[in-house]
């Protein structure tokens, strides 16, 4: 009998003699999975061929230990009433990102251990710009080496999650590689053309490459499901898979956008198309234990889109909400483990999806400050945090609309503000190739020796967090028990229990604590200053130097 660790992917090969014209839609298969009281259904999926015969897989991740036992079910008799068993053994990892019903805002593991999440972002960002070679809008995207390449740099520095927008942009001209784009068989790259009947097998074999890398890297990897506010740019929509000038079943409008065809739950061809891809992407790569449901990155961004890019009038959020809230229930009734789901939402907005479906929330930074003062965008972000609080689901910054690219010391800040405000930062928005042969390009955009130092600040940062036993998943933003006379210095608390203070470019402080012991950190060197207690009452602390200083306190 097969064993497979808790939460890791079983696979059952099946093979059918029979010959099909389209074989993903002339064939039905699932499969159920019993063992004791526990019952999981799932689909099969075809993929290609073997030894000259079509081949469908059936996927399974077993929830529990014990031994599972599964029938398979198919309008191929072939493929019908296949038999077997598997044992699930003792796990080898955490398991998949959960929510706490206890404590919402953060991230824990299917094992019960809460989750540090240290988020890259947005990845990987196509290229729009036309100052430097690599963000040229034709350039070649990303091979699958180097998204693993990615994965491998970051992950060294303790880089735990990536967020895709690979199917947000439809910018290039021609595709340049057919196992990037698009999850529709291409039958002519260089016209950006589908067949909307047939899956494309090169763009999921890679990506069942790519989530298994992300894993084994450590890595947990949001996945980008619908499209959102691509349909709305001319440029984008006319090379955009689901117009049917490339082969799609959206005809669009007479402005050469598709925004008011797009988001419409009453087009049955639509929805048809959508839950096919859906269901097919579920069953491929629903079993990794590292894969998160974004549906849609920036779908926020259609409420404040300007009249220019839609002419009748301001977009209906209302239309865009009832969508995205009708595959957020779709998905959830379809991948049998629940996988976290997401919608992109823009700055410090209110949510347009607000349902349960939503239960982690993926956003860029606020636009309410004044971009060349850095201080303001400090108040915004630290703000940011108290907005979305309330919300009682973890927050992921998909990137810095601000453009921080280069300003590791800016960025820093930004994270430890992000955190001791509640929510996971992201980096800044970088509209170029992100790898080039096997080496962040980053680091020759902005002449940096080495990798971007912001990793080695967001090692620091993780090291410190996890090496001190902070029990960060039962603390909270609470800058109210401060009397920072003037300071910016925010604070992540459990009350009378332990307290951790970011002080952005040193300053005082003063709060009422129980007896403490206090530890100083620097977050620039992963140093620690200075060590010591403080009796019960009210006080002060005095940062350092006027560089940026972490305090912790322990009651």
């Amino acid at each position: 009998m097969q064993q497979i660790p808790r939460w890791e992917l079983f696979e059952r090969s099946l093979k059918s003699g029979r010959a099909y014209d389209n074989p993903f839609l002339e064939v039905e298969l699932e499969a159920v999975f019993t063992s004791g009281r526990h019952r999981v259904r799932v689909d099969g999926f075809y993929d290609g061929e073997e030894d000259g015969c079509p081949v469908w897989r059936v996927r399974f991740a077993p929830p529990e230990q014990g031994t599972w036992r599964y029938t398979t079910t198919s309008n191929d008799p072939d493929l019908d009433g296949q038999n077997g068993e598997l044992s699930c053994t003792e796990p080898v990892s955490g398991g998949p990102l959960v929510v706490n019903p206890q404590f919402g805002n953060w991230f824990f593991r299917a094992d019960g251990r809460p989750q540090l999440i240290v988020n890259e972002g947005w990845y990987p960002h196509p290229a729009n710009g036309r100052f430097f070679s690599h963000e040229d809008v034709d350039y070649q995207q990303p091979s699958e080496q180097d998204m693993k390449d990615y994965f491998r740099i970051l992950s060294g520095y303790g880089v735990n999650m990536v967020i895709d927008i690979a199917q947000l942009y439809a910018r290039q001209s021609t595709i340049t590689d057919t196992s990037f784009r698009w999850p529709w068989a291409v039958v002519d790259a260089a016209a950006n053309r589908i067949d909307k009947d047939r899956f494309n097998l090169a763009y999921y074999q890679r990506m069942d490459r790519v989530m298994r890398a992300a894993r084994d890297n450590g890595m947990f990897f949001a996945l980008e499901l619908l499209y959102d506010n691509s349909v709305v740019r001319p440029r984008e929509w006319s090379h955009h898979p689901l117009n049917t000038a490339n082969g799609g079943w959206l005809a669009g409008n007479e402005h050469g956008t598709g925004w008011d065809v797009m988001f419409d739950c009453d087009n049955a061809v639509h929805v048809a198309y959508t839950a096919r891809c859906l269901r097919y992407t579920i069953a491929r790569l629903a079993p990794y234990w590292n894969v998160l449901w974004s549906i849609g990155s920036e779908n926020g961004n259609l409420i404040r889109l300007p009249h220019e890019l839609l002419p009748h009038a301001l977009f209906p959020a209302e239309k865009a909400a009832a969508w995205y809230n009708h595959w957020g229930d779709f998905i959830g009734r379809t991948d049998p483990y629940g996988r976290l789901r997401t919608y992109g939402d823009a700055g410090k907005q209110p949510l347009m999806v607000t349902t349960t479906y939503n239960n982690v929330i993926v956003t860029q930074d606020p636009r309410d400050y004044r971009k060349n003062d850095p201080d303001a965008y400090y108040q915004a972000m630290n703000d940011f945090g108290e907005h979305f609080w309330r919300y009682g689901r973890p927050v992921v910054i998909g990137e810095m609309t601000a453009g921080t690219g280069g300003h590791y010391d800016m960025e820093r800040r930004l994270y430890w503000i992000g955190f001791v405000s509640g929510y996971m930062m992201g980096r800044a928005d970088r509209h170029f190739a992100p790898v080039v042969d096997g080496k962040l390009l980053e680091s020759e955009k902005f002449n940096v020796a080495g990798d971007p130092p912001i990793y080695a600040d967001l090692k620091r940062m993780a090291d410190f967090i996890l090496g001190q036993d902070i029990p960060f998943w039962r603390m909270r933003p609470a800058d109210e028990l401060l009397d920072s006379s003037g300071s910016m210095v925010y604070c992540l608390a459990a009350r009378d229990e332990v307290y951790l203070l970011y002080f952005v470019h040193g300053g005082q402080v003063s709060l009422s604590v129980p007896q403490s012991e206090y530890t100083w950190f620097c977050p620039s060197s992963g140093k620690i200053r200075e060590t010591g207690s403080v009796a019960a009452g009210t006080a002060s602390f005095t940062a350092p130097d006027g560089e940026d200083w972490v305090l912790l306190l322990r009651c």
